[in-house]
């Protein structure tokens, strides 16, 4: 026969024990307590957001007097009432340094994915002061970038551009390559379009980045870039051979202003 469990009896000590209006004030302070944790919780959360803005607004503000432009995205604010921001531009920058720390300070911007160097008038290779070193820097403090416009710049080599893992966009006219860098495209794993030439009228013509050869195995590196998709072509001029080699990529032809 089953047995039968003994009904419960409350401690001594235990709370059912305890009268009735007890009991209550009991539940009442307990309560307030959680209510008050609560309504101190919200507060917190409030104050962190606003100390968030007013340090995205501080770091804008001193991006702004490096000489940096903010884009900002037409949706206007974030939920939590960040500025979105679409577009970073450096291209008024002339210093080294000063760039630096635009770059570092830009780098604790929110949603921050486009970046522009290019400085602004300029149609020669190496005008720009953006090097490889500065590159490195700015795929460290910008690990989501989607899109880089370093054209007219003093890039030599890919290496930093092989570490952005996110970038979609690539604009690299006019920019001092290394004879083996021009082979090196294929390593871009991840930009779907890609801006490459030298029309900078001041290059010799017997220059590298004039040489049929050298221009050819640069075009079949770029084939080889696995996502691939729009190819701006300035000053280069293809053969049927090229056509062929660049067979299921859109390409464009375009010359500078």
């Amino acid at each position: 026969m089953a047995k039968i469990p003994a009904k419960y009896i409350p401690g001594k000590f235990s709370l059912a024990s305890w009268p009735a209006w007890i009991q209550m004030v009991v539940a009442c302070l307990a309560g307030a307590f959680f209510g008050g944790y609560a309504a101190s919780s919200a507060v917190l959360l409030k104050q962190e957001e606003a100390m968030e803005r007013q340090l995205t607004s501080g770091a804008m503000d001193h991006f702004v007097r490096l000489g940096g432009e903010i884009i900002r995205q037409p949706e206007g604010r974030s939920p939590e009432g960040n500025p979105l921001i679409r577009r970073l531009g450096f291209y008024a920058i002339g210093d080294a340094f000063e760039l630096q720390k635009a770059v570092f300070c830009g780098g604790t911007l929110p949603t921050a994915k486009e970046l522009d160097f290019a400085p602004i008038g300029a149609n020669q290779v190496g005008k720009g002061v953006v090097d490889g070193t500065l590159l490195r820097i700015v795929a460290r403090n910008f690990p989501a970038i989607e899109y880089l416009d370093v054209s007219n710049c003093r890039v030599a080599d890919l290496t930093a551009i092989q570490a952005m893992p996110n970038l979609k966009v690539l604009k690299l006219t006019n920019n001092p390559l290394e004879y083996a860098e021009l082979q090196a495209f294929k390593q871009v794993k991840n930009v779907n379009e890609l801006w490459i030439g030298w029309p900078d009228l001041n290059l010799e013509k017997d220059s590298l980045y004039r040489n049929p050869e050298v221009i050819k195995n640069l075009l079949k590196s770029v084939s080889e870039m696995p996502s691939l998709k729009k190819l701006y072509l300035y000053d280069i001029r293809l053969k049927d051979s090229d056509r062929k080699l660049l067979e299921g990529i859109e390409v464009i032809n375009a010359r500078m202003n």
